[in-house]
């Protein structure tokens, strides 16, 4: 069974309809897993159909989140980035390249966080770490240890 039709079947067993649009969305995130935006989404799925405007693009992703199939990534609040991968993780984002990576979930999980907080049931834990990747930390004149601001 091809990667399209396993989506296809996705779709199907969410009781959600099968468009051409949802898949090619589907599809550029499969073989994109660098958490785009919906601009880089939309950008990339008009080269292949040059006339989907982008409010489809925000109703492909609207209803692929409500089905569970996509997992939204409010990095900053003005970008949501969009994430295949909807098990259990968290997010690193670059300061330097903007890049956003998948961290285990193992590193900070709700039953750690529920240890040291009080009072509250927690049920998952979503972070988005900020800091340099491994690409950019060779490149960076920041201090070497520390929070920028107490050097």
């Amino acid at each position: 069974m091809s990667k399209l039709d396993q989506m296809a079947r996705l779709l199907r067993e969410k009781s959600i309809r099968v468009t051409t649009q949802r898949m090619a969305v589907l599809d550029y995130l499969y073989h994109n897993p660098d958490h785009p935006t919906v601009r880089d989404i939309h950008r990339q799925v008009r080269k292949r159909f040059p006339y989907i405007s982008r409010a489809t693009i925000y109703n492909a992703l609207k209803t692929l989140v409500d089905g569970g199939l996509l997992q939204e990534i409010m990095v900053r609040q003005e970008n949501k980035h969009f994430d295949w991968n909807v098990s259990s993780h968290h997010h690193f984002k670059c300061v330097k390249c903007g890049r956003v990576e998948d961290i285990p979930y193992a590193v900070l999980t709700a039953a750690q966080v529920a240890r040291n907080v009080a009072g509250y049931r927690v049920n998952e834990v979503r972070v988005v770490m900020e800091g340099y990747c491994k690409g950019c930390l060779g490149k960076t004149d920041r201090p070497k240890t520390g929070h920028p601001r107490s050097a």
